[in-house]
């Protein structure tokens, strides 16, 4: 979630959600490849992360090694591999686009969970 809280107006604080995954496809097909691949931030994806600024480029770079391991799970003809994999591109993407400035100055907080 994205959260503008020195925001002026409800309008100029979007607090908008941005959907990753369902709790089950995370706990059933997310999980497993992160406990295997061994990552530190991605787990913590189940109960939520509140980010700080210096967090931000461990969790893109986790996300983009979970990117690349998810293919050696999961074949392409897997039920959820295009969703999934949708996902956690969008969710680089998102993340990609934070500006670290706003984090730092609170003007942003950024929930994952």
């Amino acid at each position: 979630m994205f959260d503008y809280p020195n925001a002026d107006s409800p309008e100029e604080d979007d607090g908008r959600l941005s959907p990753v995954s369902t709790e089950e496809i995370f706990l059933s097909y997310w999980l497993p490849v992160i406990e295997k691949e061994g990552y530190a931030w991605l787990p913590i994806m189940n109960v939520g992360i509140d980010f700080d600024p210096e967090n931000l480029p461990e969790v893109l770079d986790e996300l983009r090694q979970l990117q690349s391991a998810f293919p050696r799970y999961y074949t392409p003809d897997h039920e959820y591999y295009e969703y999934i994999t949708r996902r956690i591109t969008n969710l680089i993407v998102e993340l990609e686009a934070i500006n670290p400035d706003e984090l730092t100055s609170g003007k942003l907080k950024l929930f994952l969970g």
